[in-house]
């Protein structure tokens, strides 16, 4: 090319959005296939837009320093955790994009919760809430994920499981 020669070569390309475009559809296809069977236990498997797993969220104005604490706190124990960077964000707001974004817990405090070191744990799905210690909340949110885990990886197991079931024929008897 660069040499002035030729040289005889052969080549391919496939484009990296093709085959993402691929794994999507395909994870989308396995999804509606389990939702539809019922395997997930009626929640529902949803494919989500980011790995985040608590959005920390507050109520009240001068809430943005204690709202990086806790993400702080959170990202040390290994927890995927994200806060709004605005300094005084709507609540509705903040359920809207933990919805949206698939982020299945909530951290929610405001001048109340913090005067009694309490804070308020929402599980989106379940559409529960819980008053957690303050002091206690890595652990309480640590075993609810791994618990989220764990039903994840029996669903994930029997959707595979399921898909392989229809994908393999049946041998004919002679």
């Amino acid at each position: 090319m660069f040499s002035g020669k030729d040289v005889p070569a052969v080549g391919v390309s496939i484009g990296i959005e093709r085959v993402f475009a691929i794994m999507e559809r395909q994870a989308e296809e396995r999804s509606k296939a389990l939702n539809a069977e019922g395997g997930s236990g009626g929640a529902g498997v949803v494919i989500r837009a980011t790995e985040t797993q608590v959005l920390v969220a507050s109520i009240g104005n001068g809430m943005q320093v204690k709202r990086m604490e806790v993400a702080s706190m959170l990202w040390r124990a290994g927890i995927k955790a994200e806060f709004g960077y605005k300094p005084n964000p709507k609540m509705g707001d903040q359920l809207n994009h933990a919805f949206d974004s698939g982020i299945p817990y909530m951290v929610l405090f405001g001048e109340d919760e913090l005067s009694r070191g309490v804070v308020k744990v929402k599980d989106i799905a379940a559409k529960s809430e819980e008053a957690v210690p303050y002091e206690g909340l890595v652990e309480y949110l640590s075993s609810k994920l791994l618990q989220t885990l764990s039903l994840l990886s029996v669903t994930s197991a029997l959707a595979s499981a399921s898909l392989q079931e229809t994908a393999t024929p049946t041998p004919a008897v002679t």
